[in-house]
């Protein structure tokens, strides 16, 4: 076991949950660590006894913790980045407040989570058109959505990973093609950040979006959204509260300057508790470094995919390694039979539109990997005719 092994051998031991199961179902919630546990507890001390109200120390915590966004998404400062309690919240920013025009029209897939897709038909009720890529072979391809960009195309949204096959987007490619065509360019990161390398500016990404329950493996409700500058200063809130304004803490200047930061977006009292532990799981996740995290994951998944294919079950997810993530996702007879055999045998996966969906992260060990293939080689003996 080389050092990285057991980095990643330690970080597994701080999770319950891997001593009773095998778990990979990280694309729908992550276990929580007994590294969060410490968090709350820590503040559930501080703010039980005096002096109670913790704010200027949360807000030292805060400002760390925008930083430690920049540096996992490289963003260029925390300026850009507000904290959210999840996707939705984010694209809903974005969609509503932007200005649009009759006729106006948004560019989407017909294989996004519905967190990607309402946001904008929210916005057909004002005459916004949007116009849907089809998959190919599982997979969105750049000549198709570039195929359905006109003289109204005003924005591009796409999952960083979708959610059924895992596929990863060509982000670099999407992005050169919205920078040509004056596109905002928008992504639902949450299938993909944590697990996958990304860097914004590189893909000219105007405004990133994800919640941080799955691959962060954050606490439920907490989330980030980033904005570059030219996105953040077209972007007018279509809710306000006194925090997202200037001079906040002059409480009786009633003047609605919005700021010119992404804390524009935060209109009021944010979920610290889900926040400090959320912070500690960033910063060990900054230390294991995202490369090695997902260098973890496409070994592991290398080896999944090996196995099955050797089952002759049908693999869903794209292969190649360029556009694969940490989701391996398989279609077989009787969906639902195996996948509760499965969890009969304390296999978690998730079943989703008929497809057994298997999410493996840095945490998953090869003794899980062929525990699994063991186990659907003997339960798709019984149930595949």
């Amino acid at each position: 076991m080389n050092i990285e092994e057991k980095k990643f051998f330690a970080f597994r031991k701080t999770f319950p949950v891997y001593s009773q199961c095998i778990y990979v179902n990280h694309a729908a919630v992550s276990p929580l660590s007994q590294n969060v546990k410490n968090s709350l507890i820590n503040y559930w001390q501080n703010r039980s006894h005096i002096p109670v109200d913790i704010y200027p120390s949360i807000m030292d915590t805060l400002e760390e913790f925008k930083e430690m966004i920049c540096k996992l998404i490289h963003a260029k400062n925390s300026d850009e980045i507000a904290i959210i309690p999840n996707t939705s919240s984010g694209l809903n920013i974005v969609a509503s407040g932007l200005k649009w025009k009759k006729g106006d029209r948004i560019i989407l897939n017909t294989m996004e989570f519905p967190a990607n897709v309402y946001p904008f038909m929210n916005l057909e009720k004002r005459g916004i058109i949007i116009d849907w890529v089809k998959p190919v072979n599982g997979k969105i391809q750049v000549k198709d959505i570039e195929s359905l960009v006109t003289n109204k195309t005003c924005l591009l949204s796409i999952s960083f990973v979708q959610f059924i096959n895992g596929f990863r987007a060509d982000l670099e490619a999407i992005g050169k093609l919205c920078k040509q065509k004056g596109i905002w360019f928008v992504v639902d990161g949450i299938q993909g950040v944590g697990a996958i390398p990304i860097d914004v500016m590189k893909c000219n990404i105007d405004a990133f979006v994800s919640g941080g329950h799955k691959w962060l493996m954050w606490p439920m409700g907490t989330g980030f959204l980033y904005t570059n500058k030219k996105l953040l200063s077209n972007i007018q809130p279509t809710y306000a509260g006194w925090l997202s304004v200037k001079n906040s803490w002059d409480f009786f200047d009633y003047k609605l300057n919005f700021l010119d930061t992404a804390e524009k977006f935060q209109p009021g009292t944010l979920n610290f508790m889900g926040l400090v532990a959320a912070h500690k799981m960033l910063s060990i996740f900054l230390e294991l470094k995202i490369e090695n995290i997902f260098h973890r994951i496409l070994s592991l998944t290398d080896m999944f995919i090996h196995g099955i294919n050797n089952l002759s079950i049908k693999i869903i997810t794209p292969e190649h390694k360029s556009i694969r993530s940490g989701i391996i996702s398989i279609e077989v007879p009787n969906p639902e039979k195996i996948f509760d055999e499965l969890y009969d045998n304390h296999i978690f996966a998730a079943l989703r539109e008929g497809i057994i969906r298997f999410s493996i992260h840095c945490t998953n060990t090869t003794e899980d990997i062929e525990k699994v293939l063991r186990c659907l080689k003997e339960i798709t003996k019984r149930n595949i005719k």
